[in-house]
């Protein structure tokens, strides 16, 4: 029996930076990268609340890059929808690192930011 292969991450947060956007490969292809802080709220063995943040990378690609610029400031709420990614490179002593990151789908903007004037 083969065992079934799911990959699906739904993460809510606020977006802890304005976005970066970059164009990448021949095709000149869009690329933005936003980091979500996700706040997770315990009681201690004191029965007292505390707060953990976990902060993810999420990679928004084509067309949802393009558009990242309208929603995509510090301090945003949103909700995305994607998939993992283990990305590896090796650096310049050869290296190697790796890091998990989301990979974007969609991008539901929970407020929308004011726009600078």
């Amino acid at each position: 029996m083969r065992t079934p292969s799911m990959n699906n991450v739904t993460l809510a947060g606020n977006i802890v930076k304005d976005v970066e956007v970059k164009r990448v490969g021949d095709n000149g292809t869009a690329l933005a990268t936003i980091t979500i802080a996700n706040n997770h709220r315990y009681r201690d063995k004191e029965n007292n609340w505390q707060e953990l943040a976990t902060f993810v990378d999420v990679e928004l690609w084509g067309s949802l890059a393009e558009r990242s610029d309208d929603f995509a400031r510090k301090g945003t709420p949103v909700i995305v929808e994607g998939s993992l990614r283990n990305n590896r490179w090796k650096d310049k002593d050869d290296q190697f690192h790796s890091k998990l990151q989301l990979r974007a789908e969609r991008v539901h903007v929970l407020s929308y930011p004011e726009k600078e004037k």
